[in-house]
């Protein structure tokens, strides 16, 4: 089967959905599939490459050409809106390399909308985050509750924290809106948890025909070099993600602070262009470390610690916490609610209260066997759910019945 992947971003862009895409990409061109993907551009990154059995290309849009446009010249994002010159040059690569399928991640979605009609290939797209309900994407109102109100002029309240002029804010949110009514053209929804499942059929008013709910995966098996991240203690818990509020990465440095411990607290993740956080004498701060390095530390401590205060959709790190037997403590909202089953793999805690979060941590550390039982059994899990033996025959089986016009 020849499948064609679309996607906001991709590695070496860092990011969850750009890992899974690549991943799923890898995995399905290893089943024998031809796997093209098209990306955004970005400066010193090439047009075209042929990367694990996977074909590249990386498109420049018009929206592109303006540097003003992004906080971040690293996230060249496509707007929530079709973009002409990437709608032209999908048009050309469809043609050249006759996919049976496309399967979109993001808003990258609506430059090959208006291809659907003329191609007649089936389209399918997974909602990795909220994108298609919120300007945003994060669906986390500026009060730092999940919103149950999109489309509506809050968005422009809320908004203002994310966009730095009232031209781009309101460019998104008109985006967002007017959009809502073509997403009717997909033919098949993927959700990656039942909470996304949840809000999408909600406010899209979509049906168990419309949307289905497959999770993301993990490849525990990948050949991962593990490299020592620099200054690892021997004794840590362990926080991977971005370095933004959201994360909860503040909510776990005040219930850290809370504690009487020696155990140490690491923190590991990408930077983003709002925020620092800076090393002291207990807690040790790891800025864009490479996967293995990632891994490597993952390995070696007590537990992990994911305490977002936005409805997580679906986090990759808690499934590689899982693969290594960790118990994981994390917020009770969005996706993680899927993954971690509270008292037994894991323990969940309301999203943004430092006083619970410390109560968890505290448990772990005082009862190490705890941890350990819940770790294995996280991992008992892991491989039940979450690999990609397990999941990829799902989406596969999702490919051909849509090809075959036999999809429910």
């Amino acid at each position: 089967m020849k499948l064609l992947m679309l996607s906001d971003f991709y590695p070496p862009n860092i990011g969850g959905m750009e890992r899974h895409v690549q991943s799923l990409s890898r995995e399905l061109s290893k089943r024998g599939h031809e796997v093209t993907v098209c990306t955004i551009g970005h400066p010193g990154l090439p047009e075209y490459e042929e990367e694990g059995g996977v074909k590249i290309y990386r498109l420049e849009g018009l929206f592109q050409k303006v540097p003003f446009l992004y906080k971040d010249p690293a996230r060249r994002f496509h707007p929530p809106t079709r973009d002409w010159l990437i709608t032209r040059k999908l048009a050309q690569i469809i043609k050249q390399e006759k996919p049976d399928i496309i399967h979109a991640h993001g808003w990258i979605l609506h430059s090959v909308i208006p291809l659907r009609k003329r191609a007649k290939i089936p389209l399918v797209v997974t909602l990795h985050n909220y994108g298609f309900l919120c300007p945003k994407q994060g669906l986390l109102t500026n009060k730092k509750a999940t919103c149950d109100e999109p489309f509506t002029r809050n968005c422009l309240v809320c908004g203002k924290d994310i966009y730095s002029s009232v031209i781009k804010l309101l460019a998104a949110y008109y985006g967002v809106k007017v959009n809502r009514d073509r997403l009717k053209l997909m033919d098949k929804f993927i959700a990656v948890s039942s909470f996304v499942k949840e809000v999408h059929a909600k406010h899209l008013s979509l049906s168990d025909k419309d949307i289905v709910m497959i999770p993301n995966f993990y490849d525990h098996d990948i050949d991962v070099q593990r490299e020592e991240a620099a200054g690892l203690p021997q004794d840590f818990i362990l926080f991977v993600g971005a370095f933004i509020p959201n994360k909860g990465v503040d909510i776990l440095i005040e219930a850290y602070q809370k504690l009487n411990t020696q155990t140490k607290l690491v923190l590991i993740g990408y930077v983003h262009p709002d925020y620092r956080y800076k090393r002291t004498e207990n807690i040790l701060v790891i800025e864009n470390a490479p996967h293995g390095a990632v891994m490597q530390a993952m390995s070696k401590c007590r537990f992990a610690v994911f305490p977002s205060i936005w409805p997580e959709p679906s986090t990759t790190v808690a499934f590689e916490a899982m693969s290594q037997r960790k118990a994981v403590i994390a917020s009770d909202v969005g996706g993680l609610r899927d993954i971690v089953v509270d008292g037994e793999t894991g323990i969940l805690v309301p999203p943004n209260d430092s006083d619970r979060l410390a109560e968890a941590i505290s448990y772990l550390l005082q009862t190490p066997e705890q941890a350990s039982q819940m770790g294995a059994k996280g991992y008992e899990r892991f491989m039940e759910n979450y690999t990609p033996d397990v999941v990829i025959p799902k989406i596969i089986g999702l490919y051909e019945s849509l090809a075959l016009g036999t999809a429910a």
